[in-house]
């Protein structure tokens, strides 16, 4: 989430203390056959963040995917975190390689959350909670990441950028990125539980080798889909969906956290 002058310093404070956006980011985005790449978990705002130091044990999912097969990241992790894994490229093409963790609880004031929802285009629990009469109250939500990246090794392109990994919240393009260069446009599609999710609030985030970073937002259409400029440099496609929670005495809403990221030349 881009900080805006507009927004109060209470809300930026709660926004950074868990960390608005979550995304996996490679030491490189393109590579040669038999290359190792560091890859971090990242989180912090407008597309610069530091290593998360979340625990193994909250991970539901850590693979890496190839046209030959999937792998499990999960056992080579060293110690308790799943801050940075090392990741060896055996095989010419696309890889993806997604993530999930467990819900981790979370609670604000009325006006910080108000913001956060604004932020984020959550027109749907606004509305709730006016309806609710809880717009005066403060929010109790678990939130959990759906988080994927591609690297490309050597000049094999395939379809493995397109692979359903099962996330509750899946960003996948519907052409391979990195067949495509910059000022062409690139279609993404929003999944929510298998199902395409329209009306979401995406955004389109681009560094540069300047490390300047620019932002685009756009509403999904009713198949879920979104189109972007591709921009050179490290790119991310984020969303956010909240949906009320199964279990009222544990939190009021359940939020998935999505993001891909991917490079472009």
């Amino acid at each position: 989430m881009k900080k805006r002058s507009l927004i109060t310093g209470l809300s930026i404070l709660v926004s950074v203390a868990f960390g608005h956006e979550f995304w996996l980011e490679p030491t490189q985005f393109y590579a040669r056959v038999g290359e190792s790449i560091r890859v971090q978990i990242l989180v912090g705002e407008n597309f610069t963040g530091e290593r998360s130091e979340g625990k193994k044990n909250r991970l539901t999912q850590y693979r890496h995917y190839t046209a030959t097969g999937t792998e499990e990241l999960s056992p080579t992790l060293l110690g308790d975190s799943y801050g940075d894994v090392t990741v060896r490229l055996k095989t010419p093409g696309t890889h993806l390689i997604s993530f999930a963790n467990t819900p981790k609880f979370l609670a604000m004031k009325p006006d910080s959350f108000l913001l956060y929802l604004e932020e984020d285009g959550l027109d749907n629990v606004i509305e709730a909670r006016k309806k609710q009469g809880n717009t005066d109250k403060p929010s109790r939500e678990v939130y959990q990441r759906c988080v994927k990246t591609l690297v490309q090794v050597d000049n094999k392109f395939d379809d493995t950028f397109a692979k359903n990994t099962g996330l509750m919240l899946e960003i996948s393009p519907t052409k391979n990125p990195y067949g495509q260069h910059p000022g062409q446009t690139a279609a993404f599609r929003i999944l929510f539980d298998g199902k395409p999710l329209a009306g979401a609030l995406v955004r389109y985030w681009n560094r540069d080798a300047a490390n300047h970073v620019t932002e685009e937002k756009q509403r999904s259409n009713a198949q879920g889909t979104v189109r972007f400029t591709l921009r050179a440099g490290a790119n991310m496609v984020s969303a956010v969906r909240m949906i009320p929670h199964n279990n009222p005495a544990e939190a009021d809403w359940h939020s998935y956290w999505g993001s891909l990221t991917f490079g472009c030349r």
